[in-house]
């Protein structure tokens, strides 16, 4: 597992503390739970809880373990791709050697 990945979310799940600490034993408790998932399911789901779900206790993230283990039963992808709309485009096709040609006989 993802060590740095591991303390940040553990870094997350101590601001949803009043006190900001988590006992060992608790830790040592969730942990041992997430032995029944698949590795790479539970790095998804620790990423996804830190960057969407900030605010939820570590409960939420055996939720998101569930469902992404099912979806990997289901034969869908673990790890979505980033919806990201700035690169949701066609590359476009320049002739940069026209281009230069253009702009040097100008």
């Amino acid at each position: 597992m993802n060590e740095e990945l591991r303390e940040n979310y553990w870094r997350v799940i101590r601001r949803t503390r009043t006190s900001g600490r988590i006992a060992s034993s608790v830790i040592e408790r969730v942990e041992k739970s997430w032995e029944t998932f698949d590795p790479e399911v539970v790095e998804e789901a620790l990423r996804i809880h830190v960057a969407r779900y900030p605010d939820r206790k570590e409960n939420y993230t055996i939720g998101i373990m569930r469902n992404l283990q099912r979806q990997k039963k289901e034969g869908k992808p673990v790890r979505q791709p980033p919806n990201n709309k700035f690169m949701n485009f066609n590359q476009r096709d320049y002739d940069f050697k026209e281009l230069e040609r253009q702009l040097i006989n100008k």
